[in-house]
């Protein structure tokens, strides 16, 4: 079964930990120990473990998309980072700069 680890999640920081916790919750729904995941990644024990112990700040996004293929959770480039049109790009210049002035 997998749980709702987190109702609102705000920082970046929460964000990992978050996505850490999801991680381990469904490794261990789909009955795979930390080992099975290093076998068929190459990601060091002790990465897996920090990851799914909210302490995975520095992992680098291809030990990220290693681990999260290793439970066949496809990464969608586009969830992540839509297509932007020049109108959008233009939105979030503004945004950003509103934001520096404060």
């Amino acid at each position: 079964m997998i749980y709702h680890i987190m109702e609102k999640v705000e920082t970046a920081f929460d964000k990992i930990v978050a996505l850490g916790l999801r991680f381990k919750a469904y490794r261990k729904a789909l009955g795979l120990s930390q080992q099975e995941i290093h076998r068929k990644t190459g990601v060091a024990l002790s990465t897996i473990s920090l990851f799914e112990n909210g302490k995975g700040q520095g992992l680098s996004l291809s030990h990220f998309y290693l681990l999260m293929d290793a439970l066949d959770l496809e990464i969608e480039v586009d969830v992540l980072i839509p297509e932007a049109s020049r109108s959008d790009l233009a939105r979030q210049w503004e945004k950003q700069n509103k934001r520096r002035k404060k």
